[in-house]
């Protein structure tokens, strides 16, 4: 596809020079960086740009050009004729779906057009010089439409920052919720750009690192709203170009670095305020009618405005004279008695009075969640009533601007009038909370139990349902992981509202822990399991304390904490061997086991192994006995030793099935292809890793579709397939991009590499390779940089380029030499046997290939032991020795046909040469 993106680089080119235009100039009209129009005029890009900036692109040059419009027409329609050529094959290559976190936009937005336009000019600027990332911050009063303005503003700039637009809530200034910690936000914006929470490091500093390498050369838009300070938003900033960050605060934060583009929100000019009431409250409002007097009233602030005119919207005898007198005492009263943000007060009693009073009991009960936000069922429980009760009751208030919808179905207050709610139950309801919130925590423990119990089997169950309304509609594994996503917070605020109730913590926390080792990240996962710990000794709750140190142990361990995680294991183990617990001691030798295969003490990990297999098969507990068994077939994948660990492994596969454990097979089914395609059983391998993937798709483990893709695009590439290899290896490049999982594209690279220089796109397939080296040496991942240093050889070797393909080939030898890889060095032989062959020296040929073939036969390799047949008997047709080339060929073509591999059409070719000379076959 090279080609194809260089033409249409090339006519862009032709065209900005016969316009007498610079790249900066035609940058500044894109919104691009120089850098950027250079790579597309080159033809370097990923993917194809916005169709909307070759319009753009052409429209800049086309306009200078003084050409006729028919010659105009004829030039355009060639350029977009050749670009939509590129997108039809780029086409074959699948892209995930951006993340676009943006809330909806507001449909009554008014006014703001000076600050809008400052925004884009900026943007502009920013993009055309291309030095510094672009970070604009938009601060003002309370009440003033920040959020509102970079929503707007977001939308509108969504088709220049393609890749991702992101939107965080940092809370730093809302009374109900501290301020969103530097680590807790990276946590966010990683997770929500594809990296499992599993992978994420432990520090502040470890996160932004990976958060800047995860956006580089992203083109991409984040918002980090209601921050506190320049302390808190320093961290999340990226560290490119491409990027755009709005940020809005009620401080300035003029101590940024990179300095900000500062936006300063004022209150509404009349007109526009005007506007925004008119347009708000859906009602055509007599000319005569005085809005003016209303909203200044309203002190010109957009939030209050929005809340009066749900009034006029809702109550169509009200009179916008009616509004005017009830809010004229309301503001004098409350600016005497010195209340903050008196115009948002006011405007706030009127909507509130305006309400039934049951619909105020309902309103003033959204001020004792301890969440972010609510749903139906939620609220549900919140106030006792039923679920049509409660989505009533929400639309009811949605509909008079007391609760913003964000996502559809979920609802949230602004945190002025969350203030004010509060302030409200506590003079109104004292006993509010106290009555409520019991029931909101039963509804939160018994959902998510049913939530953790589509996940997977689990040993602990509750004893019974303690909340008896509505929960929600979980039927299926993706049903129960998106609520609980949904939920996190939610939970977690839960959490923290119950931590003088250690029974509470305890169920709470169960409840979640199969979501926390599937999500993490792991210091939150730590921290709940370490309160989980207390109250488990608080209570006198022996199984629960080893559960807590179990799943302690598994947090650590994930953390890169090993001495913590072995202490925590241990003390796990002797924890349910006090209580008599078989699974629980399987568990806790199989986390030790674990620990000790990390730190690379095989054996010690294939005897803990040995144990809790032994423990599983006594108590009959299948299970536990198949866990086991996967954790013993991947640690012998690991070591080389395919033949035991195909037995593990379809022993756990057959017993997951008995069981009906489909959910639990994915990674046994990948594992297995794993192994059948180092011991060359492609079939196998091919049926087992398609199983695998869409097993992974069900489940929406992505990680796992997207190493089965992987190694299914080299099971193609082994066969001869090399357009589909292409096309299964393009469709997984983004998904291991979209994790951050660097070494799965490294390796996703080298098959890449080899299947591309196969169908002869050498560009390619040499930027293949170079960028699988650069992504290994950034890693210090030197198995797969030997293994990609051999393959770019054999490909240099192929093209006749020997000297340079020697020195690759040797320093890959050196590599697997000083790491102990028999299997890579066993092929790096057989790549030097080919390259003496080329050389004409069959004499340093076959002394190659009898050293791979020594090897190969001791690790049980056929295609390695295939190959060296095959080079020996080419050596030997070099020199003449037919016999002996006839032999060394009929054994690799045995072995070629046996595992399916494509060179036996090209062994039995020679054969049929050598019987064409007179020679019998």
């Amino acid at each position: 596809m090279r080609h194809q993106r260089l033409a249409v680089g090339q006519e862009l080119a032709r065209l900005r020079k016969e316009a007498k235009l610079t790249q900066q100039a035609v940058a500044g009209s894109l919104g691009l960086s120089p850098q950027r129009v250079s790579q597309i005029e080159r033809g370097e890009w990923a993917d194809p740009p916005n169709s909307d900036v070759i319009n753009t692109y052409l429209e800049t040059c086309l306009g200078r050009l003084g050409c006729s419009a028919d010659e105009r027409k004829h030039r355009r329609s060639h350029v977009l004729s050749l670009f939509k050529a590129v997108g039809t094959l780029a086409g074959t290559a699948p892209r995930p779906p951006a993340a676009n976190q943006l809330p909806r936009d507001v449909d009554t937005f008014t006014g703001r057009e000076a600050e809008l336009a400052l925004l884009r000019a900026a943007v502009a600027q920013a993009r055309s010089t291309a030095r510094v990332i672009a970070v604009h911050t938009v601060d003002g009063r309370p009440g003033v439409g920040k959020s509102a303005f970079v929503t707007h503003a977001a939308h509108q700039l969504t088709d220049r920052f393609p890749d991702a637009q992101l939107f965080i809530d940092l809370h730093g200034h809302s009374a109900s919720q501290a301020p969103v910690t530097p680590v807790e936000a990276l946590a966010t914006l990683l997770k929500a750009v594809g990296v499992p929470g599993r992978d994420l490091p432990a520090s502040a500093e470890e996160r932004t690192a990976m958060w800047r390498q995860r956006m580089a050369g992203q083109s991409a838009l984040l918002i980090l709203d209601n921050a506190a300070d320049a302390a808190q938003v320093l961290p999340l900033l990226p560290n490119t170009p491409e990027c755009l960050v709005l940020v809005t605060s009620r401080r300035r934060l003029a101590d940024l670095d990179p300095a900000p583009v500062t936006i300063p929100l004022d209150v509404l000019p009349a007109d526009d305020a005007e506007r925004m009431l008119r347009a708000a409250s859906r009602r055509d409002l007599p000319a005569d009618s005085p809005v003016g007097e209303l909203v200044a009233l309203c002190g010109h602030l957009p939030l209050a405005i929005h809340l009066v005119a749900g009034r006029l919207r809702t109550r169509p005898s009200l009179t916008v004279a009616d509004l005017v007198d009830e809010l004229r005492d309301s503001v004098g009263r409350l600016a005497s008695m010195r209340v903050r943000n008196h115009y948002v007060a006011a405007a706030f009693e009127l909507s509130y009075q305006a309400l039934s009073s049951q619909r105020q009991a309902f309103f003033r009960a959204l001020g004792l969640h301890p969440g972010p936000d609510t749903d139906a069922h939620a609220f549900a429980a919140l106030t006792a009533s039923s679920l049509q009760e409660a989505k009533r009751q929400l639309e009811g208030l949605f509909d008079v601007n007391l609760v913003d919808e964000q996502v559809y179905g979920r609802f949230k207050l602004h945190d002025l009038i969350a203030e004010y709610v509060r302030d409200l139950v506590a003079t109104v309801d004292p006993d509010a909370l106290r009555r409520s919130l019991p029931r909101l925590l039963d509804y939160y423990q018994d959902a998510a139990f049913t939530a953790d119990g589509l996940l997977g089997p689990r040993a602990a169950v509750p004893t019974s349902r303690r909340y008896d309304g509505p929960l929600p509609d979980l039927e299926v594994r993706g049903d129960a992981l998106a609520w609980l996503t949904d939920e996190r917070e939610n939970l977690l605020a839960c959490l923290r509202a119950a931590a003088q109730e250690p029974d509470r913590v305890l169920a709470l926390t169960t409840a979640m822990t199969r979501h926390l080792r599937l999500a993490g990240p792991w210091d939150t996962a730590s921290g709940l399991h370490e309160g989980a710990l207390q109250a488990a000794r608080v209570v006198g709750d022996r199984r629960a304390e080893a559960t807590a140190l179990l799943e302690l142990a598994c947090a650590h361990r994930n953390h890169g904490d090993y001495q913590t995680a072995a202490r925590c294991a241990e003390k796990a183990l002797t924890a349910w061997t006090a209580v008599d617990d078989g699974p629980g001691r399987v568990s806790a030798l199989v986390e030790q086991a674990s620990v000790q295969w990390l730190v690379g003490s095989y054996d010690a990990a294939r005897g803990l192994l040995d144990q809790a297999l032994g423990l599983s098969v006594a108590a009959h507990d299948q299970h536990s006995e198949a866990n086991v068994l996967v954790e013993l077939g991947t640690l012998a994948y690991f070591c080389d030793e395919y033949e035991d660990a195909e037995r593990r492994l379809t022993s756990a596969l057959r017993i997951f099935r008995q069981l009906g454990q489909e959910q639990s097979c994915v990674r046994v089914l990948k594992n297995l292809g794993n192994t059948w395609y180092f011991m060359d059983r492609y079939d196998d391998a091919e049926a087992a890793l398609g199983q695998a993937l869409t097993l992974a798709r069900d489940l929406g483990d992505a990680l796992v579709e997207a190493q089965a893709l992987t190694k299914l695009g080299g099971v193609s590439r082994l066969r001869g397939h090399h357009e589909k290899a292409v096309r299964r290896l393009a469709e997984a490049r983004p998904l291991a991009r979209r994790l951050a999982d660097r070494s799965l594209e490294a390796e996703l690279l080298i098959e890449y590499g080899v299947a591309l220089a196969r169908l002869g796109r050498t560009d390619e397939s040499t930027q293949a390779f170079d960028d699988s080296l650069a992504l290994y040496a950034d890693i210090g991942e030197n198995v797969g940089r030997a293994c990609a240093l051999k393959e770019s050889g054999d490909v240099l070797v192929e093209a006749g380029r020997l000297d340079e393909g020697r020195d690759r080939l040797r320093e890959a030898m050196a590599l697997n030499e000083e790491l102990g890889e028999r299997m890579g060095t066993a092929a790096v032989w057989n790549s030097l046997g080919r390259l003496e062959l080329a050389a004409a020296d069959t004499a340093a040929s076959a002394r190659a290939h009898r050293c791979a073939l020594a090897i190969a036969g001791e690790i049980h390799s056929p295609l390695e032991e295939a190959a060296a047949l095959l080079g020996l008997g080419n050596a030997a047709r070099g020199v003449g020795d037919t016999a002996s080339a006839r032999r060394d060929l009929k054994g690799a073509l045995t072995i070629f046909e046996r595992i399916g591999a494509q060179e036996a059409d090209d062994v039995a070719a020679l054969l049929r040469e050598l019987s064409a000379d007179g020679t019998q076959a």
